[in-house]
């Protein structure tokens, strides 16, 4: 199936980790962020998700503290950390399932897909030490982190360690069709 059918911000959207230190979000692109967030679906309409936006110089720094050293030491450029978080206790629950995890993941790649349209690099991670991160930010129990987001305007790769320009330059890639997915009963 040609890729001409979906949608361009899907296409442009990349992890990319090449992030200008010295160029701050504005205002108005985190607000529109958190807009789009808004508006995603949930079940229940519960919209269990929360986000605590660092982007003041000491907090982002306890924030970079909590993050994973090695793989997250780019994040140290971000200008803005998006901390996605959710209450369980806010879920719509059907069947014992945890809905308030995939709901915040919904309003999360609604802010990813703002943020490209916005022309920034928006970058969901892993790495980062839950309390660590509820330590720097005061998220009070029993919300969970859920993900951490860097967000800034796209950096020089040559910055990058290494390894990293690399990984930078590499053509994206996706599995086939027929490795995700299957009609009606499961194939293989």
């Amino acid at each position: 199936m040609p890729t001409d059918m979906v949608n361009e911000l899907i296409l442009r959207r990349r992890s990319s980790r090449a992030i200008a230190a010295d160029r701050p979000v504005p205002a108005e692109a985190i607000e529109s962020m958190l807009e789009a967030a808004r508006w995603a679906p949930s079940s229940g309409n519960a919209q269990p998700w929360r986000f605590i936006v660092v982007n003041d110089a000491p907090s982002l720094q306890d924030a970079r503290n909590a993050l994973k050293p090695g793989n997250q030491a780019w994040a140290n450029a971000a200008p803005v950390l998006f901390v996605a978080c959710a209450n369980p206790a806010d879920d719509y629950e059907v069947g014992g399932q945890p809905l308030y995890l995939f709901d915040t993941g919904l309003a999360v790649q609604n802010l990813l897909l703002q943020g490209i349209h916005l022309g920034l690099v928006v970058h969901p991670m892993a790495g980062w030490d839950e309390e660590g991160i509820r330590n720097a930010t005061g998220l009070p129990e029993p919300y969970r982190v859920i993900c951490v987001i860097a967000v800034g305007y796209p950096g020089a790769p040559g910055a990058l360690p290494e390894d990293l320009q690399k990984r930078e330059a590499a053509e994206r890639s996706r599995k086939t069709l027929t490795e995700i997915s299957h009609f009606n009963r499961w194939s293989r």
